[in-house]
């Protein structure tokens, strides 16, 4: 028999959790991907978010050091100022990886 082989380049190891957090307060929006290579990869994130909502979701983008065989784990904050208005959007992550993009499911930003 021919034995199968399922190494991926990238994959989602957690998806990020909705975030609920009161105007002038800050919360974490994270994703952690992991490698079968044999080698460490560098790793760009994006975090995409509707128009309004792109000055307290940041770093719009990160990056980092994805261990050979292992995992990363990459984060944004999530930073409404006081005056922001009480509301409900959405955000997503898109990783990219040596020519390979993952995206996470959008999960819901909520401003109390």
């Amino acid at each position: 028999s021919v034995g199968r082989h399922d190494d991926r380049v990238l994959r989602l190891v957690s998806e990020p959790r909705g975030v609920d957090v009161a105007a002038g307060d800050t919360a974490e929006l994270s994703v952690t991907v992991g490698t079968d290579a044999y080698a460490d990869l560098a790793v760009e994130a994006h975090l995409i978010s509707p128009w309004g909502t792109w000055d307290w979701l940041n770093p719009n983008i990160t990056g980092g050091v994805l261990p050979a065989r292992g995992t990363v784990e990459l984060v944004f904050d999530v930073a409404p100022p006081a005056w922001t208005e009480p509301g409900r959007w959405w955000a997503l992550i898109r990783v990219a990886c040596a020519g390979e993009l993952v995206y996470t499911p959008a999960v819901p930003v909520v401003v109390r």
